[in-house]
């Protein structure tokens, strides 16, 4: 039974936009900043002035700086938690007992915070770029995901259509929110659309302390920054979603909602249905846009139920050891759940895959899903 990781990740190296971000922006590259905390030295990002992650004692902390570019895992044999060591990732994956794996960034999904427009693209560009050249050196095993500038919609299609026609990656990144802009803003319509033209798949993925997530400026500890800004953001994202009534019109739209378990969506989709049944609708569809922001209950007449979608397998979720998987398929059904491993984070767990396979209570079809036929399907491999 092959397995695909869903959701691994690489840490971004020191010199990344050194070396390949365009000449014209290598003035406001995203650069490397020492920080000493008592005998502990780490570097962080410092992108317009703003440092990433943010600082201990500050809004929204981040977890620690690039304190964690060397292995966190005792086993692990990779050498840093980039992307320049395939070989030693490819060992890693075989550990985890994972056949494909799909990478998603770290610290940069910070560029959707980024004031200047053309930098962020040029950002996402770069990234992009490096992420691309680096799976290319196991093109059967590695699969790269894009950030694109989603703050500036047309510069976000352009990146996106680049990433997956001229760099052969796989899917792009948003945050669930952007700025203060939920993804149910009319601008981001048309990046939504090029998305299902594309068949481009899009994953939802916060990272704490690197962006602006909801609730993340009420704490200055990282405990509750990460308890709270991690999942609220996804359900945020959800809610959008099912707020801009797009689903309908655009049938090859399709989210992961990523790093936050799975149990949450049976609650939340429920919750917003709620508010989809009881909520007035504005005849003609998402695209009419008289009376948004007159009336705040006002939905599209294509805002439905999102179990629709999660059932079907166009709303998919990781999920973690701690959870009930036979429970969560038997109300949310077998095409919403990916394998993911987080991997190299540090709350990688390297049995689950296994473990996952060995369990008496789900069905061959069962395990043959979670662990390779959605995340196939969604990505398209």
């Amino acid at each position: 039974m092959p397995v695909i990781d869903s959701d691994g990740h690489f840490h971004e190296p020191h010199y990344l936009f050194d070396r390949y971000i365009e000449k014209e922006y290598f003035g406001k590259r995203p650069r490397v900043l020492a920080i000493r905390d008592h005998a502990l030295e780490e570097g962080r990002w410092v992108v317009e002035g703003k440092v990433v992650p943010r600082v201990p004692f500050a809004k929204g902390v981040g977890a620690g700086g690039f304190q964690y570019m060397t292995p966190r895992h005792k086993q692990m044999h990779m050498k840093d938690n980039s992307l320049d060591d395939v070989e030693g990732r490819l060992k890693d994956l075989d550990l985890l007992g994972v056949d494909i794996q799909v990478i998603y960034p770290t610290a940069f999904v910070f560029v959707a915070d980024v004031e200047d427009k053309d930098l962020a693209a040029a950002i996402c560009r770069a990234h992009n770029n490096y992420v691309a050249e680096r799976c290319r050196k196991a093109p059967d095993r590695l699969k790269g995901v894009a950030i694109v500038p989603i703050q500036d919609p047309p510069a976000a299609i352009e990146e996106m259509r680049r990433s997956l026609k001229e760099l052969g990656l796989v899917a792009v990144t948003i945050p669930g929110i952007v700025g203060d802009k939920p993804l149910h803003s009319p601008e981001f319509f048309p990046f939504f659309k090029a998305a299902n033209d594309l068949d481009c798949p899009i994953g939802c993925h916060a990272v704490t302390g690197m962006h602006s997530t909801p609730w993340a400026d009420c704490f200055k500890d990282f405990f509750s920054t990460h308890v709270t800004a991690m999942p609220f953001s996804m359900m945020v994202a959800l809610m959008s979603v099912i707020r801009t009534g797009l689903m309908e019109p655009l049938p090859n739209l399709r989210f992961a909602f990523l790093e936050i378990d799975g149990t949450w969506l049976h609650y939340w989709s429920r919750w917003v249905n709620r508010h989809v049944e009881d909520s007035p609708r504005v005849k003609g569809g998402y695209h009419l846009e008289p009376g948004w922001g007159e009336e705040p209950y006002v939905l599209p007449d294509t805002s439905r139920d999102p179990m629709e979608y999660i059932k079907s397998g166009r709303f998919l979720s990781g999920y973690s050891e701690h959870e009930d998987l036979r429970y969560l398929i038997d109300h949310l059904g077998p095409k919403t759940f990916m394998y993911a491993s987080d991997y190299p984070h540090g709350d990688t767990e390297w049995e689950r895959a296994k473990e996952t396979k060995a369990m008496t209570t789900l069905t061959d079809e069962e395990k043959s899903a979670i662990l390779c036929d959605n995340a196939a399907r969604f990505y398209k491999l």
